[in-house]
């Protein structure tokens, strides 16, 4: 992936110079691209983090809020990148500030699931 990547950045950095718009169409196709093979790169590693919540007995909606929270930080992190290349730094700072709201009320169910074992503590 880092090859692709590295060999596309000639064609984008030319592109850049002539017709910024399709350097930046090529660079959301390319990074659509990688994001597809890291998906399937790392199904592998989700049956294991899977099969280690469940051998150690934490619920399955744990995962799923693990994995939906780290989902919505790549995919944040790669519209502001693509929002700072397009030019557009306030774009790209609503772009992280959404993805941080995102990632706020993804994790809601953790955070009352540690308020519910705190308090059982104390009362």
């Amino acid at each position: 992936m880092a090859a692709l990547c590295a060999v596309c950045m000639l064609p984008v950095a030319l592109l850049r110079r002539t017709a910024p718009e399709q350097a930046l169409l090529l660079t959301t196709a390319i990074l659509a691209a990688a994001l597809a093979r890291c998906l399937c790169l790392a199904a592998p590693v989700l049956e294991e983090v899977r099969a280690l919540f469940g051998r150690a007995g934490i619920e399955t909606a744990y995962i799923s809020v693990l994995l939906r929270t780290t989902a919505a930080a790549l995919v944040t992190r790669l519209c502001a990148d693509l929002c700072r290349d397009g030019g557009s730094q306030s774009l790209a700072t609503a772009a992280e500030t959404a993805g941080s709201l995102a990632v706020l009320l993804i994790a809601l169910p953790l955070l009352r699931a540690v308020t519910d074992l705190l308090l059982g503590y104390f009362t």
